[in-house]
């Protein structure tokens, strides 16, 4: 299971690329990314396989936060 509580990204002030971003992917399931250029949606894919960090927000996968992993 994927889980994102509250995620927020910003890479300058005052833009946010993500903001209070809450989503829940269980085990089997499929689902698309979608949206306008510039709408965050490689933000938020970097974000859950750990290629950027957010700014706010927590990312659970298979029940880790995996904010809390080291380097």
């Amino acid at each position: 299971m994927i889980e994102l509580y509250h995620v927020w990204k910003q890479y300058q002030k005052p833009h946010w690329a993500l903001s209070d971003v809450t989503l829940s992917v269980r085990k089997g399931e499929f689902c698309f990314v979608t949206g306008p250029s510039g709408s965050g949606k490689t933000t938020l894919l970097k974000t859950i396989f750990r290629e950027v960090l957010p700014t706010e927000g927590q990312i659970i996968i298979g029940g880790k936060n995996i904010l809390r992993i080291p380097d």
